[in-house]
């Protein structure tokens, strides 16, 4: 799927009117954190992939399209209104299960993405008074995927199973949209809506994947 248009236009403005603002004389320091949150892949296996290698009757599946994804990450403050940020990201593991019947014979399959990589982005901020305000970022990420799928039919000879495995990795975009709020200097907190997208190649399928999260920053002073 296409990466959302409002998404990315959204953070590129945001990040271009920052640009544009008054710039702080004083660095503001570096900065590390860490969050969690839902994970949901916007194109995953499915069940009707399935479809035609079981027999219509008694086919039963399962296909998840949601997980739970984690990120940390560190980054500079160069200005309260712009940082740049790396981290590594989480994206979770989404399931597929099914049993059923193949050729007569029952028969069950499993299949599993698992997503992660490092992000390298463009951070801006938009203050809403002393403590609150509005964040945008941009920027890629450097995915890998370990895809793997499994086929077992017991009755069968005279292998009852086969298996395979995919590990592709790439470069593609990162945006995000949310908020923040600071409880002291040091202390903060995030909430993000975050887009990675094209994560797979031609072999396992690709998705879009987006993460949101609630983090908690601290900045060393």
């Amino acid at each position: 799927m296409r990466i959302a248009v409002l998404g990315r236009s959204a953070a590129s403005a945001l990040i271009a009117a920052l640009a544009c603002g008054t710039v702080q004389a004083q660095s503001q320091g570096w900065y590390i954190g860490a969050g969690a949150g839902q994970s949901k892949a916007n194109n995953p296996a499915s069940c009707s992939d399935l479809s035609g290698v079981f027999d219509p009757v008694n086919f039963s599946c399962t296909s998840n399209d949601t997980s739970t994804g984690w990120k940390l990450f560190a980054g500079y403050q160069f200005n309260p209104k712009f940082a740049l940020e790396g981290t590594y990201v989480d994206l979770g593991n989404f399931k597929i299960s099914a049993s059923g019947s193949v050729i007569g014979l029952p028969a069950t399959a499993s299949g599993s993405d698992k997503a992660s990589g490092l992000s390298f982005d463009a951070v801006g901020a938009l203050p809403i008074g002393e403590q609150f305000g509005l964040i945008g970022r941009i920027g890629v990420f450097a995915w890998m995927l370990d895809s793997s799928a499994n086929v077992s039919v017991p009755g069968a000879a005279p292998g009852n199973s086969t298996s395979t495995s995919d590990k592709p990795s790439g470069v593609s975009l990162d945006v995000g949209v949310g908020a923040k709020y600071d409880f002291t200097q040091n202390v903060g907190v995030r909430a993000e809506w975050q887009r990675f997208a094209s994560i797979g190649n031609s072999d396992t399928g690709k998705s879009d994947i987006d993460l949101i999260s609630a983090s908690l920053v601290y900045r060393f002073k």
